[in-house]
């Protein structure tokens, strides 16, 4: 495996409890990133319908396919570049060991998959997962917290310590469970233009809400005094419900507008 693609393998030991994690049932569709050798996918296959593995690395992928059961399709492709949608069909459900250099990439393309598949559990570095599940006031609030919470309920349902894995990895990794939801906490329009806002509202989180995006929005003011909203607040204080209201607020100043 070359070191550059950064996965660390994990142990048959410790896929039993990933397993129970996920409780896959025999009618499921599973897309799976980053089979690897086959630790999870194997076992997988044994208790769902179908697994439809992406693997980066050519190598991996015609191993594994020397020793899948007909139930598992093996995909030879960067899932970044691929049509994970696809692949399957909605309503499956998500899988995978994330390699940790593109988690965040990878946890922002299956968002974009929220109205196609059921639920994902990925295997992350726990302050990446750590990140995604918390809530508003907590110091790893940010964006992509904000688009999961807009989209999906998440939390860590399990860790795993570094010798897990093979090799071993320099950190503690947790299991990223998200359900996603038939409807969004609010209704934001075009995503790629709220999480644009996002980046503006996160740009520098010592700063207010308001000093973070007054240059971008001059009737911002007004708009959070109509819907109370403090503007001293920081942005990580703000529930993606309240976010969402400003954006939709200022949806009519364009960026850079001047009164």
């Amino acid at each position: 495996m070359p070191r550059r693609l950064g996965q660390h393998f994990l142990r048959p030991e410790s896929v039993g409890e990933l397993l129970r994690v996920i409780a896959p049932a025999a009618g499921d569709v599973f897309l799976e990133i980053g089979p690897g050798k086959g630790a999870l996918t194997l076992p997988l296959a044994e208790r769902c319908a179908r697994v439809v593995a992406v693997e980066i690395d050519e190598g991996l992928a015609r191993r594994l396919r020397g020793t899948a059961p007909p139930n598992v399709e093996i995909v030879a492709q960067d899932a970044l570049r691929a049509d994970l949608r696809s692949l399957v069909p909605a309503g499956s459900r998500l899988a995978g060991n994330l390699p940790y250099y593109v988690s965040s990439p990878l946890l922002r393309l299956f968002l974009g998959l929220h109205d196609h598949l059921r639920d994902l559990h990925v295997m992350l570095q726990e302050e990446v997962a750590r990140r995604i599940a918390s809530p508003p006031g907590s110091k790893e609030y940010g964006i992509l917290s904000v688009l999961y919470a807009l989209w999906a309920d998440t939390d860590l349902p399990a860790r795993f310590p570094p010798d897990s894995f093979s090799p071993p990895p320099g950190v503690t990794s947790a299991v990223l469970r998200a359900r996603f939801r038939d409807t969004p906490r609010a209704d934001v329009g075009d995503l790629g233009l709220f999480e644009r806002f996002l980046q503006a509202a996160f740009a520098r989180r010592r700063r207010t809400l308001e000093n973070n995006l007054k240059d971008s929005y001059p009737n911002l003011k007004e708009y959070l005094r109509f819907l109370n909203v403090e503007g001293s607040r920081r942005t990580e204080t703000l529930s993606v419900v309240e976010l969402a209201a400003i954006w939709e607020a200022s949806r009519s100043d364009p960026p850079g507008a001047r009164a």
